[in-house]
């Protein structure tokens, strides 16, 4: 419910207040009065593909959400409860009065009609001709204008760029996050997730309301069969203490049964737990990292990651085991609550013929034995409870071991991936003072190059004339000649090299200016042409009016 109220309120920052308060009320309008020829916005009632999803948003604009309406006496009685409640303002699209006009769509490979492109129920063509009917979607904004003036449609690119058929031109950046066509797929989806839920909980409601009346009427029964049961107690003797006594007996090994289910969910957490651990070492395994590794560490790496592999696979063992064990323990219990409860009941729900003594004697040996035989198939099949149960025993202490063994190479595993992460960690070091150290030589790269360049250009020769020189021999020179130079340091030193840039510069501007004086000549020949060829076209069409006017009025 709060994803559903949350994409309502995105999709109403879309629209206008009015537009969404009357959307909401015409839903609830059509499920109180049961309209069945409201059908929907146009939004809700046609799909396209992603590709065109913008072109649609953008040919379509605040159309996405009229209301088609089979007829218009359904679209004016909404209306009227719309006015009544003051619940917003709605554009109805009856289908009935829409007459869509027949557009002139060009035939060719850089104009598709954008109908074509929309998938809708048949129904609801004339409500969708009337929005995209006259719209092609084109390659680029120039084909959509061309088309938009020689065949007066209206020319949309895939971006959202648009040609008006009237000659306005629309385009720009678009926001993709709040697509309206997203937000109502998304709020369609989840209201019929929501309806599916409401109806599985009317459903379960009335299920629960059976199921509380059969039990009512179990009650009742059960009650009715414990007055005779206390009635009959006396009747029994002997055997009936027997059957006390092996339901007794039922009861335990179902508390029994009870305890081992306990144990499998104990074991079920241990598992989940030692399952979330070892993802968490898988996904530190798996993790990119830029360290120095040795051979020995990255081979000890790959088995552990082997060790990971298998450890899943005897996981998934294990859970299919407990799967089994959980569906015998669940054939158990479903045995000892229909057959042998039942028959228990059954038992203690017998009564004699004779309430005071006076059956047969034939009669009441006949019951006696018949109950005595009954006794004995429960004794067996209780016997082969006992066997089930210890069996059930048996697996889970094996599953048990086998949890003992998968923690203890746990424990093996994270003690080697400490080990390696200890190494991680002195390499890690080791590689950020490698980077301290080159980040203190580039700092002094660059200071050498500063100087370089501040001595300005170097003589040709300049460097071979030294190659040979030794470093003290140089440095010594560089002192003199530093010396010298704090004579000249009013001078510019760099004012050879400007000189040659600004030549340069004046060069290539003197260029682009004969080429713009060109330009501007052509541009002025082109004028004059179109000036000359324009009057002819005046003086041409006056003189043709002229003659028409001249022929119309003879």
């Amino acid at each position: 419910m709060n994803e559903l109220r949350q994409a309502e309120q995105e999709l109403s920052h879309t629209m206008d207040q009015n537009t969404s308060r009357g959307l909401a009320a015409v839903r609830r309008i059509k499920r109180q009065y049961k309209l069945d020829g409201v059908y929907g916005t146009l939004a809700e009632l046609f799909d396209v593909g992603d590709r065109f999803k913008r072109a649609v948003e953008v040919t379509a604009g605040q159309s996405l959400f009229h209301y088609v309406v089979d007829n218009d006496d359904t679209a004016s009685k909404v209306i009227d409860i719309l006015q009544k409640e003051k619940a917003g303002r709605i554009t109805f699209i009856p289908l009935n009065r829409v007459k869509p006009k027949s557009a002139n769509v060009p035939k060719g490979t850089d104009a598709i009609p954008m109908i074509e492109k929309l998938q809708f129920d048949p129904k609801y063509e004339k409500a969708f001709q009337q929005v995209f009917g006259q719209t092609i979607v084109c390659p680029n904004l120039q084909i959509a204008g061309q088309y938009a003036r020689s065949h007066g449609v209206n020319g949309v690119t895939i971006d959202g760029d648009r040609s008006d058929k009237k000659g306005a031109f629309t385009g720009g950046s678009i926001d993709n996050k709040h697509s309206r066509l997203e937000a109502v797929r998304k709020v369609s989806k989840l209201r019929d997730d929501s309806d599916a839920h409401k109806a599985r909980s009317t459903e379960i409601k009335r299920t629960l309301e059976s199921k509380d009346q059969e039990i009512t009427r179990a009650v009742s029964n059960i009650q009715k069969i414990e007055q005779r049961r206390v009635q009959q107690e006396h009747s029994y003797g002997p055997l009936l203490q027997e059957v006390r006594s092996r339901n007794n007996d039922l009861q335990n090994k179902k508390d029994t049964l009870d305890s081992k289910h306990r144990a499998s969910t104990k074991i079920d957490a241990n598992m989940k737990t030692l399952t979330d651990q070892q993802n968490a070492h898988e996904a530190e395994i798996a993790s990119e990292f830029k360290k120095a590794l040795t051979r020995e560490e990255e081979t000890q790496l790959e088995n552990l990651n082997s060790t990971v592999q298998d450890l899943r696979t005897q996981y998934s063992d294990l859970t299919s085991s407990r799967s089994e064990l959980e569906s015998r323990k669940t054939i158990l219990e479903i045995e000892l609550r229909e057959n042998l409860s039942p028959r228990l009941d059954q038992l203690q729900a017998q009564r004699f013929d004779d309430d005071d003594g006076r059956t047969s004697t034939t009669g009441s040996r006949g019951t006696l034995k018949e109950a005595q035989s009954e006794l004995k198939r429960i004794t067996k099949q209780t016997a082969t409870v006992e066997a089930k149960i210890q069996d059930l025993d048996t697996s889970i202490d094996h599953a048990a071991a086998q949890i003992q063994q998968l923690e203890t190479r746990h424990a093996e595993i994270k003690a080697s991936l400490d080990d390696i992460a200890t190494a991680m960690e002195k390499s890690q070091k080791r590689t950020e003072k490698s980077f301290r150290k080159r980040r203190i030589l580039t700092q002094q790269a660059l200071e050498v190059n500063t100087r370089i360049r501040d001595l300005g250009i170097l003589p040709h020769g300049a460097l071979e004339k030294y190659e040979r020189t030794s470093s003290d021999s140089v440095v010594k020179r560089l002192h003199k000649v530093n010396e010298a130079l704090k004579k000249y340091g009013h001078v510019n030193k760099k004012a050879f090299e400007q000189y040659n840039n600004f030549t340069t510069q004046r060069e290539t501007l003197t260029k682009r200016r004969s080429e713009l004086q060109s330009s501007r000549a052509s541009i002025e020949e082109l004028i004059a042409v179109l000036d000359l060829r324009k009057d002819e076209a005046i003086e041409r069409t006056f003189k043709q009016v002229s003659r028409e006017f001249a022929t119309v009025f003879e």
